[in-house]
C-alpha cells in the first residue's frame, strides 16, 4: 500500500511541477532520492512519465497516457451533463427510475439516475456495477458493437443469475440481433427476478456505442402493453443524446 501511495504522490508531483529533476522532486516529497528514482523508472516503464534532457540534467514530465485516462473521465462528465435534462424528461414521462450507464470491462457502471416518485420502486446507487450480459443496458450496448468485438465485453463464462438468464453465447447473439433491429432491449427480470428494465444504446455520430439509458421498474409493472411505448421513449431519448455528442 505504501509503495502504491508513494508512486501516486510522485506522479501527481511531476504533473504539478514538470519538468522537474530528481533532486528537487525528492525534496518536495521528502523522500530519499533512491526511492524516487526507482518509482520514476517504474512509471517510465509503465508509460506514465518520460525523462528529458542530457545525462546529469534530466527533467521528468508526464506523458500523454495521463491525458488518455483523463479524457475517459471527462467523457463521462460531459455525457452526464448532456444526458441530465434528457433522463429527467424520461423520468417525468414514465415515473420510473431512469439509469445512465457506461461500460467498464465486462460490467456497466451507473453514473447518473433519476428516481421515481412511486412508493414501490427499484433500488440503485451511483457507482453500482452490473454484469453486461445480464442487463437491458448491457444488451443495448452490446447490440451496437461489431459481432467480433462483443466477446471483449463478456466474461469467459456467462454465469446464470436466474433460471431465465441467457448463458449460451449463440442465444445471446440472437438476442442482440433482435435488440439491434428493434432499437431497445427488454429485460424481464433475468438478473434479479423482481427488477426489470427497458434500455437503449447511446451511440455517437460514428456509430460507436458509449453507454445506455434504461427505464428500471419492479417486474410486476413491466407488462407487455408498455414494452413498445416505453421502448420507443427510451430509444428516442438515446437518439436525442447521441445527436448532441
Amino acid at each position: 500500500m505504501q509503495s502504491v501511495l508513494r508512486s501516486l504522490a510522485v506522479l501527481e508531483a511531476v504533473s504539478e511541477m514538470q519538468p522537474i529533476g530528481l533532486s528537487r522532486l525528492a525534496r518536495a516529497l521528502d523522500l530519499p532520492k533512491a526511492t524516487v528514482s526507482r518509482i520514476l523508472k517504474t512509471l517510465e516503464f509503465a508509460g506514465w512519465v518520460a525523462p528529458d534532457g542530457e545525462p546529469g540534467d534530466v527533467r521528468w514530465t508526464i506523458t500523454a497516457r495521463a491525458l488518455s485516462v483523463g479524457a475517459h473521465v471527462m467523457n463521462q462528465v460531459d455525457l452526464r451533463e448532456l444526458a441530465r435534462p434528457i433522463i429527467t424528461e424520461l423520468g417525468r414521462e414514465t415515473d420510473e427510475n431512469i439509469h445512465l450507464s457506461v461500460p467498464d470491462g465486462t460490467m456497466l457502471v451507473l453514473i447518473d439516475k433519476v428516481s421515481s416518485s412511486r412508493p414501490v420502486q427499484t433500488v440503485s446507487q451511483i457507482g453500482e456495477r452490473a454484469p453486461m450480459h445480464l442487463t437491458a443496458s448491457g444488451w443495448a450496448f452490446l447490440s451496437r458493437l461489431d459481432p467480433d468485438a462483443v466477446d471483449a465485453y463478456l466474461p469467459e463464462h456467462l454465469e446464470a443469475a436466474d433460471k431465465s438468464t441467457i448463458v449460451d453465447r449463440r442465444q445471446l447473439t440472437e438476442e442482440l440481433a433482435v435488440v439491434r433491429e428493434r432499437g431497445y432491449a427488454i429485460n424481464p427480470g433475468r438478473w434479479r427476478s423482481d427488477v426489470s428494465a427497458i434500455g437503449a444504446p447511446i451511440v455517437d455520430r460514428s456509430g460507436k456505442p458509449l453507454g445506455a439509458i434504461s427505464i428500471s421498474m419492479p417486474s410486476y409493472r413491466l407488462t407487455p402493453d408498455i414494452h413498445e411505448p416505453y421502448g420507443n421513449l427510451v430509444r428516442s431519448a438515446t437518439e436525442k443524446l447521441g445527436a448532441q455528442l
